[in-house]
């Protein structure tokens, strides 16, 4: 990577003016212990980058049972947090999203308001105007935006699930515990996951309520269910669902801009179309129906780049001559087969 690119990468990183693609590939960049040594930053940026930096890692290196005591992981920790000290060679390091994007803001602590109940239970406030990180004690992450507020138990109970009451927006990034359910309570619904990230939205005042996986799969129930309510559904990465009084149907749905959740090939020389799709399926987590028989032998060569899904997906059909629909949970490609030359 030129550093001229990559200085140039960090410096609209730091404007939020990144793409889906970008912002991942930077956060690459972060988790590899060899990083790329720009210098075209001004003093202003690098301190910014640094401190944002420094956010990040606090989250990633929070206490988590069990797990931080594997050797590797500490090792891990070690060298982020030397980095952190250090950081004259790392210009910034960003949070991944969507359109429900995380944002990388810095903010310093004790901007978030946290008062105690006598019950014992935390409200955590979000009263500025960024998003705030908060750290659970079982080593979940929350990121809460402006307005947003969460009620929590100080310590979870060992033989309990653990519960969260949200109003408003926020990024979870629940640590995996097998035998405790972690549930997060909105006035409209209920959202049970064991480990993964999603987004929750329930805006007082709007009549809507989101909920949007990033990763693994969470189960969506309304929060005050009667013989009429809709079944709990299940919610996987890059899908969705929307839930109001008015309309209490629960159907999961693809996001309208799928993340890329692992790298994938981007090159491919004469490789079968059925590969390619099946590395796109991979990379985005969204079924990719097709008709095997209509592809067999099919293949071709092209190259990606930073286009999203949907980009890559246009790429293919105009190099194959081909179309793809999108139903409310996969993409339906449709092909009349291979083209004779």
């Amino acid at each position: 990577m030129k550093p001229s690119y990559l200085a140039d990468l960090l410096k609209r990183y730091l404007q939020d003016n990144t793409t889906e693609g970008e912002t991942w590939t930077v956060d690459q960049w972060y988790e590899a212990r060899d990083m790329p040594r720009p210098k075209a930053l001004t003093p202003a940026e690098q301190a910014a980058a640094k401190a944002r930096a420094w956010q990040r890692i606090q989250a990633r290196t929070r206490p988590r049972p069990v797990v931080w005591q594997r050797p590797a992981v500490r090792w891990a920790a070690a060298a982020m947090l030397g980095a952190g000290l250090g950081l004259s060679w790392l210009n910034t390091a960003p949070q991944t999203g969507s359109g429900l994007a995380i944002p990388p803001t810095f903010v310093p602590a004790g901007q978030l308001t946290t008062t105690t109940e006598p019950s014992g239970w935390q409200v955590s406030t979000n009263s500025t105007r960024r998003a705030l990180p908060l750290a659970l004690a079982d080593g979940s992450t929350v990121t809460l935006r402006p307005g947003s507020r969460l009620r929590y138990p100080a310590q979870f109970a060992a033989s309990r699930e653990r519960v969260v009451e949200l109003r408003g927006e926020a990024f979870f990034d629940v640590f995996h515990e097998s035998k405790r359910h972690f549930r997060v309570l909105t006035p409209q619904l209920e959202t049970t996951v064991l480990g993964t990230s999603f987004w929750v939205r329930a805006v007082p005042g709007q009549a809507e309520a989101t909920v949007e996986v990033r990763s693994g799969a969470v189960s969506v129930q309304p929060r005050l269910a009667s013989p009429a309510s809709p079944k709990a559904v299940v919610v996987r990465p890059n899908q969705q669902v929307v839930y109001s009084l008015a309309k209490p149907a629960l159907q999961p749905v693809l996001v309208a801009e799928p993340v890329l959740l692992r790298p994938q090939p981007l090159h491919f020389d004469e490789r079968p179309v059925a590969e390619v799709l099946a590395s796109l399926q991979a990379g985005y987590g969204v079924p990719i129906r097709y008709d095997g028989a209509a592809l067999a032998g099919c293949t071709v060569s092209l190259s990606f780049g930073a286009e999203d899904l949907f980009g890559k997906l246009d790429l293919l059909c105009k190099t194959l001559g081909t179309s793809y629909d999108r139903t409310n949970e996969a993409i339906i490609f449709r092909s009349l087969g291979c083209q004779s030359e």
